[in-house]
């Protein structure tokens, strides 16, 4: 009788040892996001050292050297964005007027227009860094069409070397709260 207790344990301790239970699992199956007509690369801000610069691009920004973290922008650059909503936005835009350039033409003036509005002049009295950060009415904005950003500059600059009429140097532009 003995024997038969022991004989059901041992089968016991078999069956529990054969469940097949695996030591790690595999990730789960990596796929690419599905794309359709409606989506957009295009969003509410861009740094031009960003990964697609060129779909915010209307005109007037000259191509970028690779890796670079900024452009030269001509008279007036037009960036266009896709809001996801429209309230309690403001417009930010970092930009450079370089040194060679105020030396020559002294101070500008960068005037501002979302959808064709004036948001507002900007006076550049030295060379140097401009940080632009202003509130946007919401009535100016639509989420459902893009939004376009033009910065125009009273004067460029005429580059010596190769006679291109230059504005300013942009690194990031976009709405934010």
């Amino acid at each position: 009788m003995q024997r038969l207790s022991w004989l059901g344990i041992a089968a016991a301790l078999l069956l529990v040892g054969c469940v097949n239970i695996p030591d790690s699992y595999a990730p789960p199956i990596q796929r690419n996001p599905q794309y359709s007509p409606e989506s957009h690369s295009v969003s509410h801000f861009v740094s031009m050292g960003g990964p697609n610069p060129e779909d915010f691009i209307v005109r007037d920004i000259l191509p970028g050297d690779p890796g670079s973290t900024w452009r030269w922008t001509g008279k007036r650059p037009e960036l266009r964005f896709q809001l996801s909503f429209t309230n309690d936005l403001r417009f930010l835009m970092d930009f450079v007027v370089p040194e060679i350039t105020f030396a020559q033409r002294g101070p500008v003036t960068v005037s501002v227009f979302v959808n064709g509005k004036l948001l507002d002049k900007v006076r550049c009295d030295k060379p140097g860094e401009v940080n632009f950060n202003k509130p946007v009415p919401a009535d100016w904005l639509r989420a459902d069409a893009p939004t376009l950003v033009a910065a125009e500059i009273d004067k460029v600059w005429v580059a010596p070397a190769d006679g291109a009429k230059l504005g300013f140097i942009l690194s990031r532009a976009g709405f934010v709260q």
